[in-house]
């Protein structure tokens, strides 16, 4: 055991905050876990850890401070392996492509502490806090071909039956703590129908429970062996499985293919801070000397310019930028401003045709021009709220000065990628990307409508 010292108050605070949080650190740890902060309307603040200094002796265990994340995530692996020829194969691809596990532990590492204390809490095996790594390489906009969305890859009907809420500002498939206590929260009912079994468990979770059910019943008419090995699945989960066990293999142990893992610190990677309302997001990535990109990759469930005025009202910022993000909670403006654009309607144009391009709702549309339904005619001139910011500020708002001339409305064929359909229109692939709201690897469907603005 060796001595730390640490002031006398800022212990007291430190145990202050531990009894007044739903989440609670590992008895003899020294971290404290951010747990989300309320959502009522009160004055903006964040949430932060207890800060330590060097005045009072207190006992620790250094080991639980200084070891490695991913070694924590070692520790805590418990499910039994499976033979199957596609670890192997997924194994040498991940080894192969060093800056594949690079890049993918860099997007996992805003998340993954969080995570690994949530299935910590909740007695999980430790590879559950790799599986997002399967599902959507740790990316919070991640999108499928099947509408599913977000870290741990949620389809609209079940992430409603969970309680994530999708509407026209916010998804919270994409919110990276609603989702990841709605996903623990399905992973540990799968678990409980199966009996323990984690192999059927995920296998329901890549494919739904009522498949993997039916192939059980099945099996067990024929009188066949009813593990996961033994059904007959789909391809996509027969590989999934492996594709996680090829993946703890290679964390397990990754000398043993070659395979160096930078060491991810083992403690909280950002604050939940509380938002006094409805925020411009690009005006406080601006004021909090915060990348866009980091905070909406930490904050996905925003989809918009601007925070939801329903709340949720909180972002995660990184720890490091306490101080920005204090200072520019004190200047931020709430409720940010809206502008007006005249919009004359032309012939075949609909509301959510108008709202799409304007990055706006059909409800803002109809409330603002005080309209009883969505019917429209040619030659009305609609008054359009707008964000008071250049649009091109928001990655997922579509030009501001298009008019009907250079607007087009291109139908996905065979062999159509979004960089082919970029080159063919001489146009941006982010630009592309951003019109139609879309994520950087969607599959495209047969006749999808992309919305394009040329000479832009």
């Amino acid at each position: 055991m060796q001595k730390i010292t640490i002031s006398t108050l800022a212990f007291t605070l430190l145990l202050s905050a531990c009894n007044n949080h739903k989440t609670m650190p590992e008895p003899n740890s020294s971290a404290v876990i951010i747990s989300p902060s309320t959502e009522a309307s009160q004055p903006a603040t964040i949430s932060r850890p207890a800060v330590m200094n060097s005045q009072t002796v207190v006992d620790t265990q250094p080991a639980v401070i200084e070891i490695d994340l991913l070694e924590r995530i070692r520790r805590g692996f418990k499910f039994p392996d499976i033979e199957s020829k596609y670890t192997a194969d997924y194994i040498k691809w991940n080894a192969g492509h060093a800056t594949y596990l690079t890049d993918l532990f860099s997007r996992a590492e805003p998340f993954l502490y969080y995570i690994v204390e949530e299935i910590e809490k909740r007695g999980l095996p430790m590879e559950l806090a790799l599986l997002p790594a399967v599902e959507s390489a740790y990316k919070s906009d991640a999108l499928s071909s099947s509408n599913a969305s977000g870290l741990w890859q949620f389809i609209p009907s079940t992430g409603k039956s969970f309680g994530l809420r999708q509407d026209w500002w916010y998804d919270g498939r994409r919110d990276f703590i609603e989702s990841t206590h709605a996903a623990l929260d399905y992973l540990t009912q799968l678990n409980a129908l199966f009996k323990g079994d984690w192999h059927l468990t995920l296998a329901a979770y890549n494919a739904g429970q009522g498949t993997v059910s039916r192939a059980i019943r099945s099996n067990e008419l024929s009188g066949k062996k009813t593990n996961y090995q033994a059904l007959n699945l789909r391809t996509e989960t027969i590989k999934y499985i492996p594709k996680l066990q090829a993946l703890k293999e290679i964390v397990k142990d990754p000398a043993r293919y070659n395979v160096s893992l930078a060491k991810l610190a083992n403690q909280p990677y950002f604050e939940i801070i509380t938002l006094p309302g409805q925020i411009d997001l690009q005006e406080f990535s601006e004021l909090a000397a915060l990348d866009i990109q980091t905070l909406k990759h930490m904050n996905a469930g925003h989809l918009r310019w601007a925070t939801s005025p329903d709340g949720p009202h909180r972002l995660l910022v990184p720890l490091s930028n306490h101080i920005r993000s204090s200072i520019a909670l004190q200047q931020i403006k709430v409720n940010p401003s809206i502008e007006y654009q005249h919009h004359t309607v032309t012939r075949g144009e609909t509301l959510s045709q108008i709202g799409h391009r304007y990055s706006v709702s059909v409800s803002a549309i109809q409330n603002t021009n005080k309209l009883s339904s969505t019917n429209i005619r040619a030659g009305k001139t609609l008054i359009i709220p707008i964000a008071s910011r250049i649009q091109s500020s928001y990655a997922q708002a579509p030009p501001q000065q298009a008019n009907s001339n250079n607007k087009h409305v291109h139908r996905v064929v065979k062999g159509d990628t979004l960089w082919s359909i970029s080159k063919r229109y001489n146009v941006e692939l982010q630009k592309l990307i951003s019109w139609n709201q879309l994520a950087k690897n969607q599959i495209l469907r047969l006749n999808q409508s992309l919305l394009i603005f040329l000479n832009q």
